[in-house]
């Protein structure tokens, strides 16, 4: 199944990070996009049923399992937002390039 043919949705999860001052570990919940590809079960420590979904990370392709209510499939209002975003943001980064490259290139004449 390719990228195309998969839902774009929103998911929430928890990342655990060393502050630098405290040397102690902090949780923080992070909101990300992802592609969702299907829905599984898993068994916690007591023996009770966990639903999740499998979702794969937008900008780095990794695989989450993500608990069901941490998972929000996106409207197609908000996929327009995000596709317009993305393209000025490209169409930003393509217009700072050619400057950049006038700034690096020198002639010579003889």
């Amino acid at each position: 199944m390719s990228r195309e043919d998969l839902r774009l949705v929103e998911f929430s999860v928890t990342e655990k990070t060393k502050s630098s001052k405290t040397k102690k570990s902090v949780s923080k919940t992070k909101k990300k996009l992802g592609y969702f590809h299907i829905w599984g079960t898993n068994l916690d420590g007591k023996g009770n049923e966990k639903f999740y979904g499998l979702i794969e990370e937008a900008k780095t392709g990794k695989l989450v399992e993500v608990n069901y209510k941490n998972i929000r499939f996106l409207s197609e209002a908000e996929l327009d937002s995000i596709f317009e975003e993305t393209v000025e943001e490209i169409i930003t980064e393509a217009d700072e390039e050619p400057a950049n490259e006038e700034e690096n290139t020198t002639t010579t004449t003889t």
